[in-house]
Order: structure tokens, then sequence, then C-alpha cells
């Protein structure tokens, strides 16, 4: 493997990079009430009709709420049956599937998208394991799966992220992209075989091999998990830059001109159109789908996401 620290930032990552965000996860709270269907999901609160680790509230009694539950004095002051309600936290181990492909080494702005990637990977592993869950996942590009065992220890997710980072510094040398590679199809199926139920499986990648069987394999993933997707792009993939361009896939080229016949604003609607299309489908599958774009950091847009002002 090259010399980690031989690439500029934006371009490849070093574990060191991807350590500090344990001291950025640390200092900023970033979920205070913590939602299922987030990409830094990890214990997740269900509420029980029954007895439960934790006190949460008391409310009316409804039909089917245990006898045992009933709070007597609040009923009887009120006159009106009342009902204890529990909270009770149930571990739910964490997987991260990150994208390392070549089709991840592009970027127009700030960062390549796989760095972008590895960067979302590192915030989501930190934070999970303050959360006190198990992380773990499978890493791949073109020819490989690395595959991490979930756990909870930090010295584990320093491993998964020195995987992350050996993957990420393979890209500067690739000098082609393999055409219509099954590699996310088959990272997704070996992620099946993989977890079991109740997992938090979250997708991080620009999801640019999705076809039909990727679809089926994140459906079979969401019925007994939640699936979250991470959807890393560029700016350039949806916006091409005005004049006369030449655009290539490592082995042909074609000329392009955005002016020409309306090409450019074309394709800029098509790119959103597939997108919005794309996010529907999942969200009928219960499955929500998260822009990041390697424009600016991770940090900024979580903090966009969140609506907390992290400082």
């Amino acid at each position: 493997m090259p010399d980690q620290r031989t690439y500029p930032a934006g371009v490849a990552v070093t574990p060191e990079e991807l350590m500090h965000y344990e001291y950025y996860v640390q200092q900023r709270p970033i979920l205070p009430q913590h939602p299922v269907y987030s990409l830094l999901a990890g214990r997740h609160a269900s509420r029980l009709r029954g007895r439960g680790l934790d006190f949460e509230e008391v409310r009316v009694y409804v039909p089917g709420d245990d006898v045992r539950n009933i709070d007597w004095r609040v009923t009887a002051r009120t006159g009106i049956t009342h009902s204890k309600v529990f909270n009770e936290e149930k571990e739910r181990p964490a997987f991260l599937v990150v994208d390392q492909t070549a089709a991840m080494f592009f970027g127009s702005v700030l960062n390549v998208k796989s760095v972008t990637a590895a960067h979302l990977t590192a915030l989501a592993a930190f934070y999970i394991l303050k959360r006190g869950d198990r992380v773990g996942g499978l890493i791949f590009n073109d020819k490989e799966h690395r595959y991490i065992p979930p756990r909870r220890s930090k010295s584990h997710v320093q491993f998964l992220l020195e995987n992350v980072a050996a993957l990420n510094n393979e890209l500067p040398e690739k000098k082609e992209m393999p055409p219509n590679t099954p590699a996310l199809n088959d990272a997704l199926q070996r992620t099946r075989s993989l977890v079991t139920h109740d997992f938090v499986v979250t997708v991080i990648g620009d999801l640019s091999m999705t076809d039909d069987q990727t679809k089926l394999h994140l459906r079979h993933l969401a019925l007994h998990n939640d699936v979250l997707l991470a959807h890393v792009t560029d700016p350039m993939e949806s916006d091409l830059p005005d004049g006369r361009l030449v655009l290539s896939d490592g082995r042909r080229q074609i000329r392009w001109n955005n002016a020409r016949h309306g090409l450019g604003e074309r394709y800029a609607q098509e790119r959103k159109d597939a997108l919005q299309a794309l996010g529907e489908e999942f969200r009928r599958y219960r499955i929500p789908l998260t822009v990041f774009s390697s424009a600016s950091t991770v940090e900024e847009q979580v903090q966009q996401y969140i609506g907390k002002q992290i400082s």
C-alpha cells in the first residue's frame, strides 16, 4: 500500500485523520434526541406497554395495557384510570457498508467522494460507540471486501478505520474505472449473510451502481433491520461547467457542450429527477436516503441536517 501521507488532503485519508472524529464526537453533542432513522443510529429506545428498565410517563389507560402497570395513586386523585409507561433500551448493532470503488474517486471542490465517505464512516462509528452500541461493517472496492465484525471498543473502531484508509489509499493508483462492476451488489449480498435482525445497516457511497438487484438486496435487509442510505455526491455530477468539455471513462472520450441544444439543462434536470425518484422509491420501503456532498465537510452537513448549532 502507498505511503498514506503522500497524498494531499481531500484526495486520500490517513488513519490519524479519521481517528480525529473521536474528539469531534466527544466534544460536540450531535443528537440530543436519538431517532431510529438517523445516519448515526445506534441504540434505539422503544416504548413498551409493560415492565421495562426506565419509567417514562403516566398516561390515561387504554384497553390492552397491562393492569399491573396501573398507577392507582394518580387514578384515585383524578378519578380516571392511568397507566405507567416504561422505556426499555434495546441494543441496535450498527453495520456500515462503505464504498471505496474507483467510481468514488471523483471530486471537483473540496474532497473526492471516497474521502467524504471515509469521513462519514468515522463520524458514524465514533458516535455509535459513544452511544454504547457495537459497530462493524464491510468496506469494499472493485476487487475485495473487508469484513469487520461488530464490537464495542475504541481499538475495534480504529481497526475498522484503518481498513477504510487502506482501501482509500489504493484509489489514487488506479488507472481506469472498471465498467459495470457488481461490487455494490456483491457487498450487499454478503451483508445479507452477515447480519441477522435488529441491526442498523448504513450504506455509504454514491449508489452509482444501483440496479434492480441492488433494490432487492436492500428490501430484503429492511425486512428485519433498519436500513439507511448515505448518498455521497459531487456538484459536477449534476451541474456540468459551461463550455466545451471532453468527458472520458479512462478508455473512451466524447466531446460535450452544455450550451448545445440545452444539453446542460436537460442533463441537470434528468439527474435531479433520477435522484428524487430513487429517494421516493426507497421511502416506500422505509429506507431513508440522505444526500451528502463532497463539496463541504461532513461536520457542516450533519449540523445542517439535525438543525442544531455545533460550535
